[in-house]
């Protein structure tokens, strides 16, 4: 114990000193010898409010004499220790603790809800529960909404879902009380969802909003149906960054296991941010064409058709095809490539490598439409 914290309380001078042995007074100097066993000054004693109460109605006033040395500062009532006032650095740098000593709100990724999660604003409660219920395909309303209070729940009244937040006036901010569910209503409309989509991947929107109101007895929109087809494809067939990974592996397994199969592919380094990663490269084309459309254009018109189309899917892009016609007017496609852009580089590494593939014979007709980059990379060497 620090016993410069143990407050100084002055003694009457006039009453006897029997009672604290320990202790020796020198009016002229102040100096105190020992320290007091008994009759400190406690500020959480209830004695001490008593004895207080009590002189408060004296008429008489007792006059000390008063020392002519300087006064002695004044002593804190209580100062707390240092270890009620500072988090130990082990704790301040503990990343599960961490986020108790932020005043900031906590960020939580899109679709996150739970009992205690907190936000700043009200917008910022809606805005949660609007992601929540975008990423989980199901649908909620507003029973009751004002300035301290916000309570949702399904628009199916056979689903338990129900979410109440309040705004906690004294630390101003938003907090979510009471989460009930999860959503029984969205669980038969994906398994549904995911049965036709692995029957028929090519199903259309439309075909699905259909079944699901005849199933289900009600009509999803066309986003959610859009979002659910996306879904359903993901978790039967993969998303679209392991199709990315997957593609050097399946290019090599091609080459080794069908003959005359002809790829090049072309990478650009990859960033994160402005940082370059090292370790990592990023797709940007690739050609191919197959030994079976080698050997057919050579019993083809000396002619060959070149256009381009736009992939639609998480990542753009364009498929590049080269057709010829045989003797009966039947086309035969010869050559692909999935580029970034019409762009004349693009279109150069397309066409270069297939002159150098397939189109191995001179005096052929290259027919197109008139796209400029096409003309800008056919006039190159």
């Amino acid at each position: 114990m620090d016993l410069n914290q143990i407050p100084s309380q002055p003694f009457d001078q006039t009453r006897a000193s029997t009672s604290q042995p320990n202790v020796q007074t020198n009016i002229e100097d102040h100096l105190h010898v020992g320290f007091p066993t008994e009759n400190v000054f406690d500020p959480f004693s209830e004695e001490e409010d008593e004895i207080l109460f009590e002189h408060q109605d004296d008429d008489e006033e007792e006059i000390l004499p008063v020392p002519n040395n300087s006064p002695l500062e004044p002593v804190p009532i209580y100062n707390p220790p240092p270890h009620f006032l500072d988090f130990p650095n082990e704790i301040q740098h503990d990343t599960e603790y961490s986020h108790l000593l932020e005043r900031e709100m906590v960020v939580y990724p899109p679709g996150t809800l739970f009992v205690g999660q907190r936000f700043q604003t009200k917008e910022q409660v809606q805005d949660s529960i609007n992601r929540f219920h975008f990423v989980n395909y199901c649908t909620y309303k507003v029973k009751h909404s004002n300035t301290t209070r916000l309570l949702m729940e399904c628009v199916h009244h056979d689903c338990a879902w129900r979410c109440r937040a309040i705004l906690r006036t004294r630390e101003q901010h938003w907090e979510i009380m009471i989460l009930e569910g999860p959503h029984t209503c969205v669980y038969p409309l994906i398994h549904t969802i995911h049965e036709i989509i692995e029957a028929d991947p090519s199903t259309p929107i439309s075909t699905i909003i259909a079944h699901i109101k005849l199933t289900m007895g009600y009509t999803i929109s066309y986003k959610k149906g859009w979002l659910a087809k996306q879904h359903a494809i993901e978790n039967i067939f993969g998303n679209w960054e392991e199709f990315y990974n997957k593609l050097p592996g399946m290019l090599q397994a091609m080459q080794m296991y069908v003959p005359g199969f002809i790829w090049k592919f072309n990478t650009q380094p990859a960033y994160q941010g402005d940082l370059l990663d090292k370790g990592s490269v990023r797709f940007k084309r690739l050609f191919w064409t197959f030994k079976p459309c080698i050997d057919g254009f050579a019993f083809c018109k000396p002619i060959v058709q070149v256009d381009g189309t736009f992939l639609y899917g998480k990542y753009k892009g364009m498929l590049l095809v080269a057709v010829a016609q045989d003797g009966r007017n039947n086309i035969i496609p010869i050559a692909f490539a999935v580029v970034e852009s019409e762009t004349t580089d693009a279109w150069f590494f397309f066409l270069m490598n297939l002159g150098r593939y397939v189109t191995l014979q001179d005096g052929l007709c290259l027919i197109s439409d008139l796209h400029e980059a096409i003309r800008s990379a056919y006039s190159r060497n």
